[in-house]
């Protein structure tokens, strides 16, 4: 995580703050001594964790994980207050995120989120972290034991989720194996890209820098990882629709179902006859809008890019 090759580290490495002998110096993020630092391009010293976990933060050098580029961050993010912080500190310091669950102003350090046990996942483009609050934290949901399931055949009944987002009971009429390539974004490159046919050439050699049009329409540098064959499953439902799925999404009819799923199934004779009685326009109109509570109407950050590419 610190950037550094394995095979380059000696009895006599050291990291960039003791290189520097700043071992006074603390993260300009979180307000923290200690732990994984690296050098800002503002002179000063930022933990890999928050440089990773502050979206608009970025690796300048991704391999070599810095300098890290700050000014990215918009000045609203340095005004918010930490959960665990604000109690014991009369002045605001350092940049906090936020619960990442609908607009929910909770606010944390990232050193703080981790030393309290805040959940913090991996998420998907164009976000990296996910966090959740005490308050958003659900029942934790068990990992389904990968070993134990089995392959399917064509023919075979099974439940999936349907468009519509409820489950109900489909047959496996078709089995596929399609490659997926797998990237790291937010690369910043002098712009110098190759075309390729990925299709006759195959895939990038590893660590190339890449330019992926993503389902937004837009273009974005990335670095290529690897690529990934899974087993694809096509499978229809009683109304006729087909979709295609992973193995992870599929479930058995003798397979213990998880708590979220069994809350979501549905009898398929329930699916034929939705929406031939409801106009669409009226559905529409029914949906409640979200809106945000006006007593934390100024604590929430919206993500710049993320308001991008939903317009």
């Amino acid at each position: 995580c610190y950037g550094v090759d394995p095979k380059s580290v000696t009895k006599d490495w050291k990291c960039a703050r003791c290189k520097a002998n700043a071992m006074t110096e603390s993260c300009c993020l979180c307000s923290l001594r200690g732990g994984a630092l690296q050098k800002a391009n503002n002179n000063k010293w930022v933990h890999v964790l928050c440089a990773v976990a502050v979206l608009e933060a970025r690796f300048v050098n991704i391999t070599e994980r810095s300098p890290v580029d700050l000014s990215g961050i918009p000045l609203q993010r340095f005004k918010l207050k930490c959960y665990y912080c604000k109690k014991r500190l009369k002045k605001t310091s350092g940049c906090c995120v936020q619960c990442s669950h609908g607009r929910c102003p909770t606010a944390y350090h990232p050193t703080c989120a981790q030393a309290a046990g805040v959940l913090m996942q991996p998420d998907e483009w164009p976000f990296v972290v996910y966090v959740t609050c005490c308050r958003h934290k659900g029942p934790i949901q068990t990992e389904r034991n990968k070993a134990a399931m089995h392959e399917l055949t064509v023919g075979q009944r099974v439940i999936c989720k349907h468009k519509n987002g409820r489950y109900y009971q489909c047959d496996v009429v078709q089995l596929s194996k399609e490659t997926f390539y797998e990237y790291v974004y937010r690369i910043v490159s002098n712009g110098c890209f190759q075309n390729r046919n990925c299709a006759q050439l195959g895939p990038p050699p590893q660590g190339e820098v890449v330019q992926v049009r993503w389902t937004d329409g837009l273009v974005y540098g990335a670095r290529f990882v690897a690529a990934h064959i899974i087993q694809m499953y096509q499978v229809e439902f009683e109304d006729g629709s087909q979709l295609t799925a992973k193995r992870d999404d599929v479930y058995t009819l003798d397979e213990e179902l998880p708590k979220r799923v069994k809350s979501r199934l549905s009898k398929a004779s329930d699916m034929r006859f939705d929406g031939i009685f409801e106009d669409k326009e009226a559905i529409q109109q029914s949906k409640r809008q979200r809106v945000i509570n006006s007593r934390y109407r100024g604590d929430y950050i919206e993500p710049v890019i993320y308001r991008a590419i939903m317009e």
